[in-house]
C-alpha cells in the first residue's frame, strides 16, 4: 500500500513537473525566438495557461498525498513553487497598472525616452497627468516636457527617422484638435490635455496594437476610422519653444 501511495506521487510529480517545463518552453517561444507570427502566440499563451494550472493542480495534489516519497515530493514542489512565483509576479504587474501614478518623474523620463527613441533625461516635466488604471490598463497619459535652448534635443529628432516634420497629417490634426461633441470618435476627452498648434515642429506617432515592429505601425491614418480598441503614442515637439507634448491612449 505504502508502495502505491509513492509511487502515485512520483507520478503526480512527474506529471506536473513536465507541465511546468512545457510551460516554460513555450514562455521562451514566445519572448525570445517568435518574432512575428501574432497568432501562433495568441494559442500558444492560452496552452501555457491551461499547463501551468493543471501543474499546479497535479503538483498539489502529489503534495497532499505524499508520504515518504522524497523525489515525488520534490517535483510537486518545484511545480507548486513556479506557479506561486508566476502568481506573485501577475499580482506585482496588477499592482503596477493600477496604481501609475506611483511611477518617479526619473522613471517616467527613462520609460518615455525608450518609447520615443529619444534621450529625455534633461527634460523638466512642466504637466504629467497619468489615467492609466485597472488590471488592464485602460486610459491615457498626458505631458508636457521642456527643454534647454542649449539641449540637443532637436539634433536627436532631426537624425530620427521616425520623427517627421510638420505639417500635420489629416489624421493627426483629427486626433489632436477635434472638438466635434457628436463624433463617433473622440480621442482626448480630459480638458487639461491640450495641444497647441505650432507652425514649427516635429511629430512622432507609434500604433502599440500590434507588439510586432512593422511599417504601417507609424501610420496614424487608421485613426480616420473606428475600431474596437486603440493602443498608440503620439508626440509633438515645438521648435519655437523647445516644449514636448506626448500622449498615450490604452483601450
Amino acid at each position: 500500500m505504502e508502495k502505491n501511495i509513492k509511487n502515485r506521487t512520483f507520478i503526480f510529480g512527474l506529471i506536473s513537473s513536465f507541465l511546468t517545463i512545457a510551460y516554460i518552453f513555450i514562455c521562451i517561444y514566445v519572448f525570445f525566438i517568435n518574432k512575428g507570427n501574432s497568432n501562433l502566440i495568441t494559442y500558444l499563451i492560452r496552452i501555457s495557461i491551461i499547463l501551468i494550472l493543471f501543474s499546479f493542480i497535479t503538483g498539489l495534489i502529489g503534495l497532499i498525498k505524499a508520504k515518504k516519497s522524497l523525489l515525488g515530493k520534490i517535483l510537486c514542489i518545484f511545480s507548486v513553487s513556479i506557479f506561486s512565483i508566476i502568481v506573485f509576479l501577475c499580482l506585482w504587474a496588477f499592482y503596477e497598472l493600477t496604481f501609475p501614478h506611483k511611477m518617479s518623474k526619473k522613471k517616467d523620463l527613462e520609460r518615455t525616452s525608450k518609447l520615443l527613441e529619444l534621450d529625455l533625461s534633461d527634460g523638466k516635466y512642466i504637466r504629467r497627468i497619468e489615467n492609466h488604471s485597472g488590471f488592464l490598463g485602460d486610459g491615457d497619459y498626458y505631458a508636457i516636457i521642456k527643454f534647454d535652448t542649449s539641449n540637443q534635443i532637436i539634433e536627436s529628432i532631426k537624425k530620427n527617422d521616425n520623427w517627421k516634420v510638420s505639417p500635420l497629417p489629416k489624421s493627426l490634426l483629427y486626433l489632436l484638435y477635434d472638438d466635434e461633441k457628436n463624433d463617433n470618435i473622440n480621442f482626448i476627452n480630459d480638458k487639461r490635455m491640450v495641444f497647441p498648434e505650432p507652425k514649427n515642429c516635429y511629430y512622432y506617432f507609434f500604433n502599440r496594437s500590434d507588439e510586432f515592429e512593422k511599417p504601417n505601425n507609424r501610420n496614424p491614418d487608421f485613426l480616420l476610422n473606428w475600431q474596437y480598441s486603440y493602443n498608440f503614442t503620439v508626440a509633438l515637439f515645438d521648435l519655437d519653444n523647445n516644449i514636448m507634448y506626448i500622449y498615450e491612449l490604452d483601450t
